[in-house]
Parts: structure tokens; sequence; C-alpha cells
């Protein structure tokens, strides 16, 4: 299940829309919190003041947010820019809150904005965490930060919008009629070897950004959330478990321990689902499982067509992926004999290499981004026209 983010899922909202509230107003920016979540302090819990708040509508009372984190918008600018959350504006469902395309009149752009919804316990952090790092970003593959609405009724993180969705939903819904979110502009469709190619390519692009530039660990790299521009550039989002990396004196990286995992089934490390360790491996890890998912339309965790001990694709298709032979049987059909063989082997070797059981063994994201490039290297052969036989009269 797709944690949060917008065009996930494309289901229908079964809440009600967030409670029109005009007279909210935004708290002050500051530094002070910023520093908190550098510096690895603890970042006040919510859940401890919830219980104590008399009055169920408000978020609880925490320090202000940091400063230079995206335009701020009032709630009344969410609610116009959503016709008051009209149906057809409804992208999508999560853990985070509800997900709407937004037509801002005032800067003229469209845009996603995520809701936060008064039931996350953990929305707060996640907030941070999201803003935090998207303020800092600039990378193609990294989903633009807008800005932000932050007041004591209502907080809504706002994004560019992008108009194709998420990537799993190309991958996983373009045989079945499910409905598609009006605010989508296009309908799902089959992606070619090559779009899937650069795909790969972009992913591994954004996350080295991540991991070298940002310092920062995603931690829930998956085809839902990724999402895809006009053009199917891919860009990489959701935050909310977004962690530092940790370096010793020598400035090399070390593995953290997180108090609670989150994460998506499937796409998890190992040794973060077994001892709570995280690391830019974590991610590594992640993108492996992300390529199988990628080349062969399968969902990563799938608890109902698939037994009990090869739930997980990785447990699935490891002895496929040790015999490369069998390769072509296990590529997405959506794909037919349009794709390289070569390229497909490289491809599954890259996987391989990322999903090591030992984090140290995987290699890091550029030379893991340097084998996805050689693996788009190799063309894809001509399909031969067919030339029927012609028979002579007698």
């Amino acid at each position: 299940m797709s944690r949060f983010f917008c065009c996930v899922t494309g289901e229908t909202s079964n809440s009600a829309p967030p409670e029109e509230v005009f007279d909210d107003e935004p708290i002050e920016d500051t530094e002070s919190l910023n520093r908190l979540w550098r510096d690895e302090l603890q970042i006040p819990d919510s859940r401890s003041r919830q219980a104590q708040e008399p009055d169920a509508a408000l978020f609880p009372v925490t320090p202000p947010l940091p400063a230079n984190c995206g335009r701020p918008y009032r709630w009344r600018e969410i609610v116009d820019s959503t016709v008051n959350f009209r149906q057809e504006f409804f992208l999508g469902n999560g853990n985070f809150g509800q997900v709407y395309r937004c037509d801002f009149k005032r800067t003229n752009e469209v845009g996603a904005v995520k809701i936060q919804a008064h039931n996350n316990e953990t929305g707060h952090k996640e907030f941070l965490a999201e803003v935090t790092t998207l303020h800092e970003a600039n990378h193609p593959n990294v989903i633009k930060l807008l800005g932000r609405c932050y007041g004591r009724r209502n907080r809504a993180i706002v994004y560019e919008f992008m108009p194709n969705g998420t990537l799993g939903r190309h991958i996983f819904d373009y045989m079945r009629k499910s409905p598609i979110p009006q605010g989508l502009e296009n309908p799902t469709r089959v992606l070619n070897w090559g779009t899937r190619m650069r795909i790969a390519e972009g992913v591994a692009e954004g996350l080295i950004y991540l991991h070298d530039v940002l310092k920062v660990i995603n931690q829930d790299v998956k085809a839902g959330n990724i999402l895809l521009d006009a053009n199917f550039v891919p860009k990489l989002t959701d935050f909310g478990l977004a962690t530092k990396v940790v370096v010793n004196r020598r400035g090399v990286e070390k593995r953290s321990k997180i108090t609670e995992l989150k994460g998506t089934m499937g796409y998890i490390a190992p040794e973060a689902e077994q001892s709570h360790w995280v690391s830019t491996k974590y991610d590594v890890y992640s993108y492996g499982v992300f390529l199988i998912v990628l080349f062969t339309g399968r969902k990563a965790y799938d608890d109902r067509e698939r037994p009990e001990a090869k739930k997980k694709l990785t447990d699935w298709l490891m002895p496929v992926l040790t015999r490369l032979e069998y390769a072509p049987l296990v590529v997405d059909v959506a794909l037919g004999k349009k794709y390289s063989a070569q390229g497909l082997n490289r491809i599954f070797e890259t996987a391989r290499m990322c999903l090591n059981a030992q984090p140290l063994e995987r290699p890091a994201m550029d030379f893991v981004e340097t084998l996805v490039r050689e693996s788009a290297a190799y063309l894809v052969p001509e399909e031969q026209p067919q030339v029927k036989e012609r028979r002579c009269s007698t």
C-alpha cells in the first residue's frame, strides 16, 4: 500500500473534506526547529499534547516552522484553489492525509496539496522532515516544493503538479479498468523500453543527489513514490521518512538506528526490518527492488496471489535473477518483445547487486547509475517485417 503523496492510488475518498476554517493565522517562521532537526535532537512529539488538547479540531501546540520552507499559503487560498475540495480535484488518500489538485489564481500555478490529517499521530514529524528536506532541493528528479500552509487548525504541503501521476499507476493500472482521478490530465499508457530506462536513470540520479548533496536518506523509494511530469521525467517524492546521513569524525558514513520502522513492504532493507539500522544502503536496496518492479510489472509485495514464502517479489524472483537465461520469462508482458535481452540481463545483474543482504557489499548509487546507463546503451532489436508468401496460380 502506498503511504502517501499525490496521485498514489486514484481511490475515492471515504472521509469528509478538511474543515473549512478561514481564521487560521499562520505560525511565524523561525530557524530554531530547523536546527533541532539538523542536529538530530528530538523533535517535540505532538502525540503527548494531543491528549491534553481540549479542541480536537486544533493541532497540538508545537514549535514554529523552520525558516525558508517555501511560500506560505493561507487556508482560504487552499480551499479556493480546490473549489472547496471538489471531488474532481481529489487525487488520492494516504496515511498523511488527502491530496488534491489545486489551481492558484494568485500565482497562476497548478499544484498538488497534501493535507495533514488530524488523526495522523506522526504527522508533525513527517511534515517537518518533508519541508526541511525539500526547501533545499533543486534537482530535475526531485519534486519541487511550492510552499506550505502551517496553522493551528489546518496544515498542508504544496508541490508542483505532475500530470502523469505516479509510476505505479502506469505499471499496474493500464490493464485494469480502474477509475482515473479527474485531476490527472493523461490516462495511463504502456511504458516502452526506452521510457523505462530513462525513468531508471532519473531515479538513480535523484538518489545520488539526495545522498551526496543533501545528505539525506529517503527510506521510501518505490514505484508509488515516483511522479511523472508531462514528458515522463521521474521525480522522487514523499520525504516524510527522510533522515540525515550520519558520518564519523573522518567523514565516513555510519549507520544509524531508527526508533520506529515504517516504509513499504517489499522495499524495506533487511537490516532495517530486522534491527532498525538505516544508511544510504537502505535506499540502494529499495532501488534494486524498484528496478525489478519497473521491468517485470509485478508488485514488490503481494499477499493475495503468491504463496506464503514468496509474498516478497525479491523472494519469488531471486532464483530467476541468478539464472539470467530465465529473464525473458519474467519481463513485463506489456513490453512484448520490444526490449533488449542484453540490457534486461544487465538490469537484473544490477538489481541483484543492490539486493545484497550485506549492506556494505551493496554498491553506492553513483556506481549503480553507471550500470543502468550501460544497460540503456544496448539497442532494442528492430522488428523484421513479415513477408507473405505469394502462391502461383495453376
